[in-house]
C-alpha cells in the first residue's frame, strides 16, 4: 500500500466536489435571477 498513489486521486475527487459545488450554486443563482428579473 502506497500512500504516494493515493494522495492525488484524493485531492482530484476534492476538487471534483469543489467544482459541482460551484456549478450548482451558479446555476441556482442564475435561475433565481432569472425569476427574479420575470416576475419582479
Amino acid at each position: 500500500m502506497n500512500d504516494r498513489d493515493d494522495q492525488p486521486r484524493f485531492v482530484l475527487m476534492i476538487g471534483l466536489v469543489a467544482l459541482i459545488v460551484a456549478v450548482v450554486i451558479l446555476v441556482f443563482f442564475g435561475i433565481g435571477y432569472l425569476f427574479g428579473r420575470v416576475f419582479l
